[in-house]
């Protein structure tokens, strides 16, 4: 093969390799980075028969026990950055270098330098799985061709190889003595991976929407942004990096042989999504909402945020806080009024226990006439406002403000009071942009009473004169 100009250099990186990972898991392409029979006069049988084919040059038949980062020593496997080409590539510790660097020399140099210095921060070793037990279905090198073939461990040699019976010698040698580095287990077929099952795997690429990580399946398992942690999380590699080894469980699995995986026990998939299986509410179903219970902030999103709400009992479940039910007034963004691990005081608003929905608010109930306000009392009693002339001025206090308007508490003369809704057009005479820069909570004003519903507990009032009325 040629060298490449510029570099002379041409070994496939581990990034294309990444890049067409995806490219597979996500379009279904027939693509596959596991070693045929082809070009060494043997038959494939079984799996291998629907394989593609590879070279020595792969990092991936190494990556038993996953990388670790720790001092070098002359003969590790590693995988380094190649100076002439910024790609990783699979190697081994020839000698140290200066300033702490190290001499990789490359398995598969192809035309190219055979080794290069390389600074430490840039090499990560390969831990060699070397337990494989007598007994057990393995796949191995065939020395002739540097293929993978199964086969079946014989003897633990003395030297740290392996001696393996071939499944299928087709008219070569039977046994052959294999070193570790050329030996992994068989994959998992898709058929025998079920939701829910716990695994072991290792990080073998990061994007910015989730990571694939290798559990030994037939395939990569997605691990989605949303299936990381219970947290909201803004940046996959805050959480993982390539050559991490993780606990993760199956979260869900396609038509198409694709699996998915999560790194929160019970996080499975539910049509496609990534929702967690609805939680009991009948504990909440009963609550007044007047109450005010416990809750933790566990995520937020531009819509409200998501609160734990734990009970006296014990029994605690997630409900969203709108970002309407915030705090009184326009909530601009979620994450200025609550962050995350945040103690918080919430009332229970509505509960589906069908849909494992429930509503929270973190603003105070309130009882007249709202329009809207978002409260659960029962309605106070309007019938006294009922005959009050609409050309009656009385003293009112604003209680809160919203976007639409101010509700204020009237109180006439012998005690009875009430809360009204003086709607943002009914403020003051021409166009007002904003209830918060004509009024402010707990301002003395002159309302007058211009409609009252007893039935429904509304009470609309009016801040202009009557003749503008």
């Amino acid at each position: 093969m040629s060298p490449r100009p510029g570099s002379f250099r041409r070994r496939t990186p581990l990034l294309s390799l990444s890049l067409a990972a995806l490219a597979t898991y996500l379009f279904g392409s027939s693509i596959s980075f596991v070693p045929i029979l082809a070009g060494s006069g043997r038959h494939a049988t079984g799996l291998f028969a629907k394989q593609g084919a590879t070279g020595r040059s792969q990092v991936q038949r190494f990556a038993r026990g996953g990388e670790e980062s720790q001092k070098f020593a002359t003969g590790d496997y590693v995988k380094a950055i190649c100076p002439d080409d910024d790609q990783w590539y699979p190697g081994t510790i020839d000698k140290e270098g200066s300033d702490g660097a190290f001499v990789v020399k490359w398995e598969d140099p192809e035309g190219g330098p055979e080794s290069h210095e390389v600074s430490a921060e840039n090499i990560k070793k390969i831990v060699i799985f070397k337990d494989y037990k007598v007994g057990e279905t393995v796949e191995a090198v065939f020395p002739d061709d540097g293929n993978y073939y199964p086969a079946e461990v014989m003897k633990i040699n003395a030297d740290g190889t392996f001696s393996v019976k071939w499944e299928d010698p087709d008219g070569g040698p039977e046994t052959s003595d294999v070193q570790p580095a050329e030996m992994k287990y068989p994959p998992i077929p898709f058929d025998k991976l079920e939701v829910g099952q716990k695994y072991k795997g290792t990080v073998r690429s990061v994007l910015d929407f989730g990571a694939f990580v290798d559990i030994g399946a037939e395939g990569d398992g997605l691990l989605h942004i949303s299936r990381i942690s219970k947290e909201r999380v803004e940046n996959v590699y805050d959480y993982v990096s390539e050559g991490q080894e993780i606990e993760c469980w199956i979260s869900g699995k396609r038509d198409d042989g694709k699996f998915g995986v999560t790194m929160v026990e019970g996080l499975t998939e539910s049509g496609g999504g990534g929702r967690r299986a609805p939680a009991d509410l009948t504990p909440f179903q009963d609550l007044s909402p007047d109450d005010w219970q416990d809750g933790v902030v566990a995520r937020t999103a531009p819509f409200g945020a998501f609160v734990t709400v734990k009970l006296p009992g014990g029994a605690q479940a997630d409900g969203l806080v709108h970002i309407s039910q915030l705090r009184d007034g326009f909530v601009d963004n979620v994450e200025d009024e609550v962050s995350i691990g945040q103690e918080v005081k919430v009332r229970v608003q509505s509960v589906d226990t069908g849909a494992g929905k429930m509503s929270l608010s973190m603003k105070e109930g309130f009882g007249g006439g709202g329009g809207g306000g978002g409260g659960f009392r029962e309605p106070v009693d309007l019938t006294p406002f009922q005959d009050v002339a609409p050309d009656t001025w009385l003293t009112g206090k604003v209680a809160r403000c919203a976007p639409f308007g101010a509700f204020v508490t009237v109180t006439l003369e012998d005690g009875k009071s009430a809360d009204g809704l003086v709607h943002i057009t009914q403020i003051r005479d021409g166009f007002v942009e904003s209830v918060e820069d004509e009024l402010s909570i707990g301002q003395e004003v002159q309302v007058r009473v211009e409609s009252v519903d007893a039935g429904a507990g509304k009470m609309s009032l009016s801040m202009k004169q009557p003749s503008d009325y």
